[in-house]
This record gives C-alpha cells, sequence and structure tokens, in this order.
C-alpha cells in the first residue's frame, strides 16, 4: 500500500501540481482508502513531501565512475535533469514552501542526501584526488547551489550553465 500511495501521489502532484493536489484522488488511484493515508501521512502536505523526496531520490542516484570529476559531472547531470523534469518542477514547487512539516521533511531528505553523496569524496579522498582536509559538504553545496539559484531565484536556464567549467574551477582550488 505504501508504494502505491507514493506512484499515486507523486502522479498526482506532476499532473495537479501542488495546489490541487488532494488525498481523495491519490486514494482512488492508489485504491485505498483516504482515512488510511490520512491515518499514515496525516495531511496532504507531509504526503506531498514524502511522494516528491521519494521520487527525487530515486532519480538521483550517486555515481561511482571511478574518478572525482566524472563522479561530480554524472551527479550535476542527475541532479539538472531530475529539476527540470515535470517531477522536478513539483519538488521545487515544494522546496519553497515554508509550512513546517515540509521543512523539517525537506531538511531531513537534504540531510540524508549529503550524507550519501558524500561517499563520493571520501572514494576520491582515498584514491588521491582530493586532500583529507577537504570539507565535502561545503563541496557538494557551492556546486550544487547554482543549479538551484537559476531555478528558484534568477529563473535563468539550468541547460546554459556551465557545469564542466564549474567542476574544473572547484576541484583546481582544492587541489
Amino acid at each position: 500500500m505504501h508504494a502505491s500511495v507514493l506512484r499515486a501521489a507523486a502522479d498526482v502532484l506532476m499532473e495537479r501540481g501542488n495546489e490541487e493536489f488532494s488525498i481523495a484522488e491519490v486514494a482512488a488511484r492508489a485504491g485505498v482508502h483516504e482515512t488510511s493515508i490520512y491515518r499514515r501521512w496525516g495531511t496532504k502536505g507531509a504526503l506531498a513531501v514524502d511522494a516528491s523526496l521519494r521520487v527525487a531520490e530515486v532519480a538521483i542516484a550517486i555515481p561511482d565512475t571511478g574518478a572525482l570529476r566524472t563522479d561530480l559531472a554524472a551527479l550535476l547531470e542527475r541532479v539538472s535533469g531530475f529539476l527540470t523534469s515535470a517531477q522536478g518542477e513539483a519538488f521545487l514547487a515544494l522546496a519553497a514552501s515554508r509550512r513546517p512539516e515540509v521543512v523539517a521533511a525537506r531538511r531531513g531528505y537534504f540531510q540524508q542526501r549529503f550524507d550519501l553523496a558524500l561517499v563520493i569524496f571520501e572514494r576520491a579522498v582515498a584514491r588521491g584526488e582530493l586532500p583529507p582536509s577537504v570539507d565535502s559538504r561545503m563541496l557538494l553545496e557551492v556546486l550544487i547551489a547554482p543549479l538551484y539559484l537559476r531555478l528558484l531565484v534568477t529563473g535563468e536556464p539550468v541547460a546554459g550553465w556551465p557545469r564542466e567549467e564549474m567542476i574544473d574551477r572547484l576541484l583546481a582550488a582544492y587541489a
């Protein structure tokens, strides 16, 4: 039931957006009673957040190409591809929310994702591509922040952002 509800919720979010998202429609698509959804998630906001975070988790797998530069390039490609997809648009709509349950879920999601991505830097240190003193979390934040800036603040296209150049500059700074 859990997986079915999350799939249905992700579909409804993608098709209708956050404003028209309804537990009634999710329940109908998932073939469950609304009360089951309320019992598990409590609010439509909590369900929307959980569905969005699960979709992002699957769409942005942590790469292992054998080299730091190509790992970072693959990661940025996956993040950009997701954020510019219909599912990513629904995710970004929730990213701007100030509702306490959304903020808490978003923080938990990003903490988990950063923790998972840190393996990229641990492997790079083991291969001698980065010094052990590198602040991996800061490097990761600096790398992905421009994507969110373009999408949420300036409205510039993500496709035109020079990812490869950014990676080269960051790696040169940390060399």
